[in-house]
Formats: C-alpha cells, structure tokens, sequence
C-alpha cells in the first residue's frame, strides 16, 4: 500500500515516540523499585549519628566498630539523631551476666516498641517472664522459638522490620515476632501491658535507642536503611 510522504513522516514520529516511552519506562521502573541504601550508624568510628538522652557522669564508648555501656557510672540511652518510620534495622549485641538492655524504635516521648536484649536467666520463672525474654517485643509479645539465644558474651545476630503495621524481630537468622499494630491479637495484649494508655505507640515516626539499664552491654554492625 502507498502512504503519502506526510503520514510516513507522522507515523515515524509515533513509533519514536512510543518506543522512546517503552525505553523510559524500563529504565525508570527497576530505579523506582530499588531498595535503598544501607546506613552505617557507627560510620567514621564515631557517635556523631547519636546522642545521648541525659546529662549523666558516664559514657557510651565506641571501640574498634563496637559501642558499649561500660559498668559503673550511669550513661542514659543512646538515641540517633534522625528518625524513622518504615525501615529495616540490622545489628549485632551481646549482654553480660543478669544484664538487660534493648533497642527501641519508632520512639518519640515516653514508650515504644522494643527489642529485648537481655540475659534470659535473670527472667527465668518470673511472672510472665516470656513476655520479657531476649529478642521479644517487651511486655508484648515473647519470642516465638526457645533455644535461639548465644550463650551470655557470645554475639547475636537481630533484624528489625518496621513496615506500616507490621513489626518483626529476627534472631539469629530466625523471625521470632511477626505482629499487626491493630490486629486483634495487638490489641489483646496491648490493654493488658503497661502501654495501654498510648494512643501513638508503634505507630508514628521516632527514633531508635539503646537502652541503658544499668548493666553492661555491646552493639556493633548498626545499619539501618528505609523501606
């Protein structure tokens, strides 16, 4: 079929275009889902990511890619600077005999979901002491499998993935909390916790901490990154 000179020209101009669109499109789409990046929150062998929550007498020290609360004097949690709200938080933590420590997130004023970092032993036979073993969200929910902790001084391996609702620890390469802020099961067991009265809890943007509760504790490979 003959096609005037005009509509070659057009239709070559359309097929330009649609194939330039298609183009854009494959190499827009994979960038568009792209994780992002992972940031170190000890990057520089410095705290300058952090800071501490109180004016107390000690310190947190950083050494060697490891921050610890040293026994002795009080230090007050340690908080980063920046806030998040849907991330995915890896880091690595051991605790000293009877010790108890955690990681809260999503931590504006007052309470927050936390990460338990604790020597089980100390909890052993205590009132609902699952609620407060290692790697469960505290005074919420237990963690879902026994055995999974390392020995006291040894390191453990911890992910926390904030997403919308959904809450999840990892321990040693296994999920042992997956819950729904909201869901029946959340709501059962937050009105009987000490939260019960915090309307924002688990649900806004805030930041992370490491806890000082009075006891001895390591962290080392801290590096989050936003979902």
């Amino acid at each position: 079929m003959f096609y005037p000179r005009a509509t070659c020209s057009i239709r070559k101009e359309r097929d330009v275009l649609f194939f330039g669109t298609m183009l854009l499109a494959l190499v827009t789409v994979p960038v568009a889902f792209a994780k992002k990046p992972w940031i170190d929150l000890l990057e520089g062998g410095n705290l300058d990511q952090w800071t501490q929550t109180a004016n107390t007498p000690g310190e947190w020290v950083l050494e060697d890619g490891v921050v610890s609360r040293p026994a002795g004097k009080k230090c007050g949690s340690l908080t980063t600077k920046e806030t998040f709200i849907d991330f995915e938080l890896v880091f690595e933590w051991k605790i000293s005999k009877d010790g108890n420590s955690g990681v809260f997130y999503r931590s504006a004023e007052g309470w927050s979901p936390e990460y338990q970092v604790l020597d089980d032993a100390k909890q052993v036979g205590k009132r609902d002491w699952n609620r407060s073993r290692a790697a469960g969200m505290f005074d919420l929910f237990g963690r879902s499998t026994d055995d999974s902790t390392k020995p006291v001084g040894e390191w453990n391996s911890a992910k926390i993935v904030a997403k919308g609702k959904r809450l999840q620890h990892w321990l040693n390469g296994v999920k042992v909390v997956d819950v729904e802020v909201g869901s029946p099961e959340w709501i059962k067991e937050f009105e009987r916790s000490k939260f019960e009265n915090l309307d924002t809890f688990g649900k806004i943007k805030g930041t992370i901490w490491l806890q000082d509760h009075g006891a001895p504790v390591w962290y080392r490979n801290i590096k989050i990154r936003e979902l």
